[in-house]
């Protein structure tokens, strides 16, 4: 049985596969193309690390302990035939995606898997397959269960931290506020972070905060005026030049995972009662951009 299968080792699947592989935990990649190592690229936490990769879900050969789906969101059905094939009655899905809605979109396809949501913080970009500059942050936070002391136990031997808190909601949204803030504009403008150096872009970016952190106020979150304030004060510690992963996928051509960011505002806020405007505005514009 697998220890750990990795679903979509792009740039954050990637850096969580190679550390656990340098670790010496039995890593299997599920990848559209094969590699032969991992090279994390990073001033902080480099590593190196052969890699056991396969490109056709016939070819896994039986149940994972530990399955880590870090496709986009969009792309969660293509990942089913993985899942199919990953999952069983002792496996454990960690969510390693954008968005509040992750365990949701994950559960009817894990069969009798747990399904396990996380917030992800790990600044990457991928150069080629199992390749990827890191820049900052790498940490996975998981909700108070059982299972989320075992995972965080997984990565032991890791530079990776796995924070377990009870405040899950909270941590969720926050981190939807920070993606909702800073991914369309940087995908919309052209323009890494930097561009929140602006004072209208500032404003503009205070207001998206704001209003996803109400939303998140009305969902239980302990979030408000005073968090965007203090998110702003610290923003001069952020690379200038750190692209956003929407930048990423709108320079390379992809489609943006803006349903899982704006999309989720938007639903959370009708459920709740409360006005999105400002993501129904954002969110539209970027759906045009794609396509949509």
């Amino acid at each position: 049985m697998t220890e750990v299968a990795v679903v979509g080792p792009g740039s954050v699947g990637a850096f969580f596969a190679a550390h656990l592989a340098a670790a010496g935990r039995d890593v299997l990649a599920c990848a559209r193309r094969p590699f032969e190592e991992y090279v994390i690229e990073s001033p902080s936490v480099p590593a190196r690390a052969p890699a056991r990769v396969v490109t056709d879900p016939r070819d896994v050969d039986g149940p994972a302990d530990w399955v880590l789906v870090a496709v986009k969101s969009h792309q969660t059905d293509a990942a089913a035939p993985w899942l199919d094939r990953l999952c069983g009655p002792a496996t454990t899905v960690v969510v390693v995606q954008n968005g509040i809605e992750g365990e949701e979109r994950l559960t009817p396809l894990s069969g009798a898997a747990q399904v396990v949501a996380s917030v992800v913080y790990c600044a990457t970009e991928l150069m080629a397959p199992g390749h990827v500059v890191h820049r900052q942050s790498q940490m996975l936070i998981v909700p108070e269960r059982e299972v989320s002391h075992r995972f965080a136990a997984l990565f032991d031997g890791t530079p990776i931290e796995i924070r377990v808190t009870d405040a899950y909601v909270t941590e969720a949204w926050r981190k939807l506020g920070i993606n909702v803030m800073a991914n369309g504009v940087t995908a919309l403008t052209g323009r890494p972070l930097g561009v929140f150096h602006r004072p209208d872009i500032e404003l503009l970016g205070r207001r998206l905060l704001l209003e996803t952190w109400t939303v998140a106020a009305a969902d239980g979150a302990e979030l408000g005026p005073a968090d965007v304030d203090a998110f702003f004060d610290g923003f001069d510690q952020v690379d200038p030049e750190g692209p956003t992963s929407m930048l990423q996928d709108r320079r390379a051509g992809r489609p943006t995972e803006h349903d899982a960011l704006y999309g989720a505002v938007i639903r959370a806020g009708r459920r709740l009662g409360v006005p999105t405007p400002m993501a129904e505005t954002v969110g539209a514009l970027l759906a045009a951009s794609d396509g949509g």
